[in-house]
């Protein structure tokens, strides 16, 4: 079973829209996950796409995951290789990355 280390990862975030051919992030979490998030959202307290990298720690090895939107005019493969290089920085040296295509603008 994997346990989430924080909720609020702002500088993953922020780092992974920093990279080029990255136009969104989203949360990767599930959407059964996501319903109280969604239900704020839908009453006017919060906004319904949460951007979140994912963290959490699974039999000791750190789980880093991100769900992103790429440009139409950049290689989605380029993008999410360069998103897994910005995290895979930012990291510890055994966590293991997931990078999931949500969209092609």
């Amino acid at each position: 079973m994997s346990e989430p280390i924080s909720d609020d990862q702002p500088d993953l975030v922020a780092r992974v829209r920093a990279v080029d051919g990255v136009t969104d992030v989203y949360s990767p979490r599930s959407a059964v996950t996501r319903i109280p998030g969604l239900i704020a959202a839908a009453a006017g307290k919060a906004d319904d796409r949460m951007a979140e990298v994912a963290v959490t720690v699974r039999d000791g090895v750190p789980l880093v995951a991100a769900r992103i939107a790429t440009a139409s005019q950049d290689s989605t493969p380029d993008a999410a290789r360069r998103v897994a290089d910005a995290l895979l920085a930012n990291t510890p040296d055994d966590a293991r990355i997931s990078i999931q295509i949500a969209r092609i603008h």
